[in-house]
């Protein structure tokens, strides 16, 4: 369960990013390089338009939402060779000698 709540962390804030932040990130950027988004529409429209795609269920709605969330997993899931390749393992054991000299029996 605890790599449960771990996920559930990882989908609430990267989530959470995805709805709240990273719109205005791409609202902003969007306004430098391409213009208006619409004639005399701000942030609010761009939000209320997103809110509105994502219950329509349009898939690019929801791949800019998850997309961070998506990111780490994806991340996650190329490093996973890597942290195995680099594991640290245990010293092998050595076997200790028995207090004792144990003779054969013939």
């Amino acid at each position: 369960m605890k790599w449960l709540r771990r996920e559930l962390l990882v989908l609430t804030v990267f989530g959470g990013f995805g709805l709240l932040v990273l719109p205005a990130l791409v609202f902003m950027v969007g306004q430098e390089l391409l213009g208006e988004y619409r004639p005399g529409a701000g942030m609010g429209v761009f939000y209320a338009d997103l809110y509105r795609y994502l219950g329509a269920m349009e898939a690019s709605a929801w791949l800019l939402v998850l997309g961070p969330y998506l990111g780490v997993q994806l991340l996650r899931l190329l490093w996973l060779p890597l942290g195995l390749l680099t594991r640290r393992r245990p010293p092998p054991r050595e076997a200790s000698p028995p207090d004792r000299r144990i003779e054969p029996v013939i």
